[in-house]
């Protein structure tokens, strides 16, 4: 009477081991385009700042540091050291902080804030007209 050995644990064994293995590589992949996807929102969301804070520099820069007609311009408000700008649009806060100034430049500081967090500043001067020195 001869005896043969079963191979079915054999190759169920094998298959067990190939799924764990896909499920493994599946993992690292889907961490992979978690992390694209953020690192992609965040591209935008600096790209949609840097344009909105460059429009606050040439808006200031056009009326020669005349914040008053900066904000009525953007929509914005006035604050002790600057002016602060919120678009509903992209859910963003632009914040102009005067910095310094001599009799004819004016400099600045513009950051724009998503959610309480800064995404991003841009330093700006720009030269004011005479006897306009704040």
């Amino acid at each position: 009477m001869s005896y043969e050995r079963n191979k079915a644990p054999l190759a169920l064994m094998e298959q067990i081991i190939m799924i764990l293995v896909f499920a493994l590589a599946s993992a690292v992949c889907l961490q992979g385009f978690v992390y694209a996807n953020n690192l992609s929102k965040n591209g935008a969301w600096q790209q949609e700042a840097s344009s909105k804070a460059q429009t606050v520099v040439e808006y200031c820069k056009a009326e020669q540091g005349d914040l008053d007609a900066v904000c009525e311009a953007l929509s914005g408000e006035r604050t002790e050291r600057g002016l602060r700008i919120m678009d509903t649009e992209a859910d963003m806060q632009i914040v102009l902080e005067l910095t310094d100034s001599t009799e004819y430049l004016q400099r600045a500081k513009v950051t724009a804030f998503v959610d309480e967090k800064e995404i991003y500043t841009v330093n700006t001067a720009w030269q004011m007209a005479a006897g306009e020195n704040e």
